[in-house]
């Protein structure tokens, strides 16, 4: 997963890149959220059209939280899919 981020005081918003290694898709949309510290909470959304091959009429959202450490970000999320319906228990990790 790839963010590239603007930040206006304690709010950022910009775009994601997700690459789905184990389906072999890729995904674009939007990322939003706030800093608290060294904590962050962040919402996703690829919209219809913002996947590639057979899943190009899906949609997701996603909403997780973080902390950063140095050029570090480590995460979880939960969220949902219109073709695939709920998941959780994911984790992520960014480096900048």
């Amino acid at each position: 997963m790839f963010w590239t981020l603007t930040q206006s005081g304690t709010s950022f918003s910009g775009s994601h890149r997700l690459v789905g290694s184990s389906a072999g898709v890729t995904g674009t949309g939007t990322v939003t959220g706030t800093v608290s510290g060294v904590t962050i909470t962040f919402s996703l959304a690829v919209p219809a059209g913002g996947f590639d091959g057979p899943f190009a009429n899906c949609s997701a959202t996603v909403t997780g939280q973080g902390s950063v450490s140095g050029t570090t970000l480590n995460g979880s999320y939960t969220g949902s899919n219109s073709c695939a319906g709920t998941f959780d228990a994911g984790t992520l990790t960014l480096k900048k």
